[in-house]
């Protein structure tokens, strides 16, 4: 895939939503966000209140066509809507297709699962969204973005080298409590996420959780440690609810086989 082809998906039906309203403003902002980096090799216009949202997946097919990156031209309120950033995301990982967003330039197809997870959990959780939290958050997605699509592919490591164990097969069962496990099934969604979009090793899931401004459950930073507890009281818990439970499509938490050990500070 091509990082110099982009598809660009504009959406009309955002007016009084966001920064940008008409089509020659959006426009504007992907041939801006472009510049000399990039080469717009298509372009879809999304019918204007339409949900279904049929030129997203016509954008999508274009991208797959020729190699592109989808670039949307304002994501907007779109970036705290949990369902549209998991279908997003499904669509993409489905077609291997990188993502990009002319006023989220941070924003990337390897944040839009981990975006939607704290949206989901900011208010169970009593995340205080400050102007620090939110530079934060995206300072940590625009790194994280580099450094996962840096990283060898699962093709070139090997399937057994790249793919993550279910996290209750990986680890000892712990005692818990009736609080602390209820603390960590309110951040399991985030960790699980943070894993799965490649985050390896205890001190990069810990990093990643102090970043998006996630609190402790004593409302500190966290630690390694405090992570190994948290996915340990999930283990115990899954393996006492599998058994009278239907299997699913949920995504199991992982941890890696082999860890990396590069840093997300």
């Amino acid at each position: 895939m091509s990082s110099d082809f982009f598809v660009s998906y504009l959406c009309p039906a955002l007016v009084g939503q966001g920064t940008f309203g008409t089509v020659a403003s959006q426009r504007e902002a992907v041939s801006r966000h472009l510049g000399r980096r990039g080469r717009l090799v298509g372009e879809m216009i999304e019918s204007v209140g339409d949900p279904q949202r049929p030129r997203l997946q016509m954008a999508l097919t274009l991208c797959r066509r020729h190699g592109a990156t989808l670039l949307m031209a304002e994501l907007g309120a779109l970036a705290e809507n949990p369902g549209f950033l998991r279908r997003l995301s499904r669509d993409l990982h489905a077609r291997e297709l990188r993502f990009s967003a002319a006023d989220r330039p941070e924003v990337s197809e390897r944040t839009l699962c981990i975006m939607a997870a704290v949206a989901e959990a900011e208010d169970r959780l009593g995340v205080q969204r400050t102007s620090e939290t939110m530079a934060r958050r995206r300072e940590f997605y625009a790194r994280f973005t580099a450094e996962r699509r840096a990283m060898p592919t699962a093709d070139a490591l090997g399937t057994a080298a790249a793919a993550p164990r279910p996290l209750a097969e990986s680890l000892e069962r712990g005692e818990t409590t009736s609080k602390s496990r209820e603390r960590a099934e309110e951040v399991a969604p985030i960790l699980s996420e943070i894993r799965a979009a490649g985050a390896l090793t205890l001190e990069q899931v810990a990093n990643a959780l102090n970043a998006l401004g996630i609190p402790s459950a004593r409302g500190s930073r966290w630690y390694p440690m405090q992570v190994t507890r948290i996915e340990k009281r999930l283990a115990a818990a899954a393996r006492v609810v599998a058994p009278h439970k239907a299997a699913g499509p949920e995504r199991p938490l992982a941890v890696p086989v082999q860890p990396s050990e590069m840093r997300l500070a």
